[in-house]
């Protein structure tokens, strides 16, 4: 039997802020965003999420439970391919 789990973390974080870790995890300095817009109040392109935050409730009954933040897990991943590419 195949079971399909959420596998997230217990926060959420916005684009703007995971643009800010990844660039401050690769010393990137006086980067500018540009937006683009967007439709249905917000979100990037049609049918695109706005907010989601994963349900972990099925993999922690089973045992097992996220050991980063949403920002910690971008600014170590970053720092990673910093590091290595």
């Amino acid at each position: 039997e195949f079971i399909a789990l959420n596998v997230g973390s217990k926060d959420a974080i916005d684009v703007v802020t995971l643009a800010d870790e990844v660039c401050k995890a690769m010393k990137l300095k006086d980067v500018g965003y540009r937006f683009t817009g967007g439709v249905d109040g917000g979100r990037g392109w049609k049918g695109d999420v706005k907010k989601m935050r994963l349900d972990i409730k099925a993999m922690k009954s089973h045992g097992w439970s996220p050991n980063y933040t949403s920002r910690k897990a971008i600014l170590e991943t970053a720092k990673w391919l910093d590091d290595n590419y």
